[in-house]
């Protein structure tokens, strides 16, 4: 199965370079900012992960949005914030939007080994537009890649288009990412062959239970991929 695909459809954050925690820091900031206002940790952490995901659907994903949720915290629970409040927290959307673009061990020689194969690669990610190319731009990875795709929510009908518009067979693709919801399970629900890359932190939002499928393999990291690839493959072994 392995061995008939021709076009890479990677994900971009916690894929191949860190975002995960970045937001994870983002977080704790603001939540040490909420104590010293007076309001306990528990209390903050779980409005802002009931925002959060409550938000969505109608923002998408991205640190402004994220940003946004923030603020709307910061002004429900404070009548009149002080400007050294409002700073603070403009302070931790700076950080989030600059923060650099650290590729993960890996990430470089599988995609350079993959583009010397003759393989299509394409970059699929969600969130803000500008802000997911701006990354893109700054990772030093455009030129192993035909295409930079950026939609504000993955689904299956999404997956379809894109798809469409390669002009390529579902057996001839697989999707890589990190994320069982977004990532994995549109590609299973298109009949997409799809490789899951464990990582340590997945936002909670992202969670879903995986289905055993010979259509999945699992890996730890994505230089794991060149050896799905030999042969005689002996890791990353594909779900049966």
């Amino acid at each position: 199965m392995v061995n008939g695909i021709t076009c890479w459809v990677f994900d971009a954050d916690d894929t191949l370079w860190e975002s995960a925690g970045f937001f994870r820091d983002a977080e704790n900031s603001f939540v040490l900012l909420m104590e010293n206002l007076g309001f306990p940790e528990d209390r903050v952490r779980n409005e802002v992960h009931r925002r959060d995901i409550e938000r969505l659907s109608v923002t998408g994903y991205g640190p402004g949005p994220y940003i946004e949720t923030l603020r709307t915290i910061i002004t429900d629970f404070v009548e009149k914030p002080a400007a050294g409040t409002l700073s603070a927290l403009e302070s931790i959307r700076y950080r989030l939007v600059n923060h650099p673009v650290t590729l993960f061990p890996g990430v470089l020689p599988t995609l350079e080994s993959l583009a010397d194969m003759g393989h299509r690669l394409i970059l699929y990610t969600m969130g803000e537009k500008a802000h997911q190319e701006d990354k893109y731009e700054k990772s030093g990875l455009s030129h192993l890649f035909e295409d930079c795709v950026v939609v504000p929510r993955k689904t299956p009908e999404s997956l379809e288009r894109l798809l469409d518009s390669l002009g390529v067979n579902p057996g001839e693709v697989c999707v890589v990412g990190n994320s069982p919801r977004s990532d994995i399970a549109p590609a299973l629900q298109c009949g997409v062959n799809a490789i899951f890359v464990k990582r340590q932190m997945t936002w909670p939002a992202e969670h879903q239970d995986i289905p055993v499928t010979r259509l999945l393999a699992t890996v730890s990291g994505i230089s794991e991929i060149q050896v799905l690839l030999r042969p005689d493959r002996t890791g990353g072994q594909w779900n049966s």
